[in-house]
Order: C-alpha cells, then structure tokens, then sequence
C-alpha cells in the first residue's frame, strides 16, 4: 500500500484496501440515493422529489431499509450509510435543479430526513453486533 509521508494511506491505496462488500455497500446506497431523487423527476415531471408525497411514503421508508441493511452488514460507523444516501441524493439535486435560493433550507430538509436512516442503521448495526456476541460466547 502507499502512504504519505504522514502515514495516510492515498485515495487508490485506501480503495483497494477497502473490502470488496463495503464498497459495494456504499456503491448500493449512493445508486438508491441517486435513484430515489432520480425516478420522481423523471417519472412525475416534478423538479424535486419531495414535491410528491411518494418520497415520504415510499422512499424514505425505502432509503431507511437500504440503510438498516447496509448497518447490518457492515456494522462499524453505522453513520456512513445514511450519510451517502442522502449525498447522493443531495448531489443529484444540484445536478437537475442547480443552486437555487433556498439551498440552506433544502441542506436542512435532507439531514432532517435522514433521521429515520440513521436510527435505523444504528439499530441494525447493534443488532448485528448482539447476534455476533451471541454466536461466539460458549
């Protein structure tokens, strides 16, 4: 592996030593993050996916189980999952809609639906880590 000269690993050399399921883990969330953003516009003619109440009955709910799964699989630092999709999601909104005048708030709007995800992700990363303890006591 290289490293700099203050002993961080470099961007490829982290990449590689990043295992193959945590990275399609977070290949997994950031594809759910970009499509859930994605398939309303698209789909309903609708700038943003908020606009239509099928982001929070169908896609939050969905963002919060890719979540819990990506929690469960990959139990350390539970926080990243969540914190992709909504980049991802995040990111995908600047590309269709560019920056507009209520970015602030819409920075805000994201990280407050992030909630469910990240309680889910955390719980599921506990539970991941109770059967683990489980599985190996005597």
């Amino acid at each position: 592996m290289t490293a700099r000269p203050n002993g961080e690993l470099s961007t490829d050399a982290y990449l590689r030593a990043m295992p193959t399921a945590e990275r399609n883990l977070y290949l997994v969330t950031a594809a759910v993050g970009v499509a859930v953003w994605l398939l309303p516009w698209v789909l309903l003619g609708r700038r943003e996916a908020w606009d239509h109440w099928t982001y929070f009955v169908v896609s939050v709910p969905a963002m919060s189980i890719v979540a819990a799964y990506a929690g469960f699989r990959a139990k350390s630092r539970p926080w990243r999952w969540p914190l992709t999709l909504v980049l991802a999601q995040f990111a995908t909104a600047l590309m269709l809609g560019g920056f507009g005048n209520l970015l602030p708030l819409g920075i805000v709007v994201f990280f407050l639906l992030a909630v469910p995800m990240f309680i889910t992700a955390a719980g599921a990363a506990w539970i991941a880590r109770r059967t683990e303890q489980h599985a190996a006591a005597p």
